[in-house]
């Protein structure tokens, strides 16, 4: 124990395991065992220690802590639970503190297996509820602090949690790393799964037609050619649409055996004003001729995220958050997010929404660490943003 609530409370909720297993299911479901624990067992209660006792039950397995006089203005501050990345990590869970030179770095640091992507901001969250209640932080409106279980690559915890909620937020702020930028948009994706069936034969006598591995390499080829074409559709800030096939699975893998199916899975990038479902559609039409070589080949759209974007017209609303970057970090930076993430969800309901948080340092299969700098960075960000959005 340090004495620092925010660094202590992020080193409880280092050492609680939260991240998708390994191995090729990589979608989490909101209620799995492992979030169960973690956000009923873990987050939940270090929140009613901290003396947030308007806990608001959502679906989904999440809740969001109510704070303020709920007269003015709305503001939800959002932190998300399934860790996905740093999957092989030597200790996980530690929740040390030490200055890891031999990284580069030159001050201490908290390590442990998703500190950076979700767990850096819940404990500002925490730190965030405490300094209100223990300090009796007058705020004229509402806040909502919300925990978040989305781990499937879709917006149904974050619809399903806006629904629910008592107060339509005025502006979501989903708490990433984002290396302390303003993310006002990001593209959206649609995973599109292409399904190959032919015939598994020996080898040594492949057959003439229905070829599995033959076909993929023609299905690849074709959407080469379709990338080509998707990229010619841009947006001026967020960028361009794109067709890349990043994963390719062959069945059954036996000995000698050409296969009888395959699935190739496809990173279909949108940007605003795409339709997935066309956008999924389009890669059919470009592969319907070949099936005359003897596979079948069946298209169909998967796990979808939704483009997001905050106009330049609409961003008044972040002055808060510029004005609290400003005093804290020096000019604000407003910048576009590099993946997909959450943040198209609640901008389909026609809520402003934007990201921001601490940098992600380490290495994406290896270790996950944050500077305590940078969390006393974001939690004091997150104090004067929430005063000067809710001022009474």
């Amino acid at each position: 124990m340090t004495g620092e609530y925010v660094v202590d409370a992020l080193a409880a909720l280092a050492r609680v395991p939260s991240a998708v297993p390994l191995g090729a299911e990589t979608l989490m479901e909101p209620d799995h065992p492992i979030l169960t624990d973690y956000v009923q067992g873990s987050l939940r209660p270090a929140f009613l220690a901290a003396g947030a006792l308007d806990i608001i039950d959502l679906p989904r397995n999440q809740f969001a802590v109510r704070l303020g006089d709920g007269q003015g203005p709305t503001l939800a501050l959002m932190a998300y639970t399934p860790t996905q990345h740093h999957n092989l990590m030597a200790d996980p869970w530690s929740g040390a503190i030490r200055t890891p030179i031999e990284l580069g770095v030159d001050e201490p640091c908290l390590f442990g297996q998703g500190v950076s992507q979700n767990k850096a901001h819940q404990a500002c969250l925490l730190d965030l509820a405490r300094w209100i209640v223990a300090e009796r932080v007058p705020l004229h409106g509402t806040l909502l602090l919300c925990v978040n279980n989305e781990g499937r690559s879709s917006h149904d915890c974050s619809w399903a949690m806006l629904d629910a909620l008592p107060h339509t937020p005025d502006l979501v702020v989903q708490l990433f790393c984002t290396g302390f930028e303003v993310s006002i948009g990001n593209r959206g994706r649609v995973d599109v799964l292409i399904d190959v069936k032919g015939k598994a034969t020996h080898s040594s006598v492949p057959p003439d037609g229905g070829r599995v591995i033959d076909t993929v390499a023609d299905v690849v080829t074709r959407l080469r050619a379709l990338d080509e074409k998707a990229r010619t559709r841009s947006h001026p800030e967020l960028g361009h649409e794109q067709v890349v096939p990043y994963l390719v699975s062959y069945e059954p893998l036996a000995p000698h055996t050409l296969p009888e199916s395959a699935r190739i899975t496809v990173d279909r990038r949108l940007v605003p004003g795409t339709d997935p479902v066309a956008a999924a559609a389009e890669i059919g039409a470009a592969l319907q001729d070949l099936a005359a070589g003897g596979c079948d080949i069946d298209v169909r759209a998967g796990v979808t995220m939704l483009p997001a974007y905050l106009p330049p017209e609409r961003r008044d609303v972040l002055g808060p958050l510029d004005a609290a970057i400003r005093a804290r970090l020096g000019e604000p930076r407003h910048g576009v997010y590099g993946g997909t993430f959450d943040a198209g969800g609640p901008s389909e309901m026609g809520i402003p929404t934007v990201m921001f948080g601490v940098p992600a340092e380490g290495d994406l299969l290896g270790d996950d660490y944050v500077r305590l700098s940078a969390l006393r960075d974001e939690a004091a960000v997150l104090r004067d943003t929430v005063t000067r959005f809710l001022e009474a």
